[in-house]
């Protein structure tokens, strides 16, 4: 008999983030981005958060394209309307 083995955390957030991240997800929706097998990673910096796309199998230290485009979403943290979306480098 197999045992059964308990589930493993993969993913915690808050909940607050979260209107973040899904808004930015609308965003890339619309760009056809596909972004099964990207990690996705929200910064902040005074005025904005920053919802940062990135391919999961993107190199640490690479400089230009591997084939995959990493993409920007930038929301005001206000009232979260986008105010800046861009692919990046």
């Amino acid at each position: 008999m197999s045992e059964i083995k308990a589930p493993v955390e993969v993913l915690s957030i808050k909940a607050s983030h979260f209107d973040v991240i899904k808004l930015a997800g609308e965003r890339v929706d619309d760009e056809r981005l596909g972004i099964s097998g990207y990690n996705i990673t929200l910064m902040e910096d005074d005025n904005n958060w920053i919802v940062y796309y990135q391919p999961a199998d993107y190199p640490a230290g690479q400089r230009g394209s591997i084939g995959k485009k990493t993409y920007v979403v930038e929301l005001r943290k206000t009232d979260l309307k986008i105010v800046n979306a861009y692919y990046g480098r």
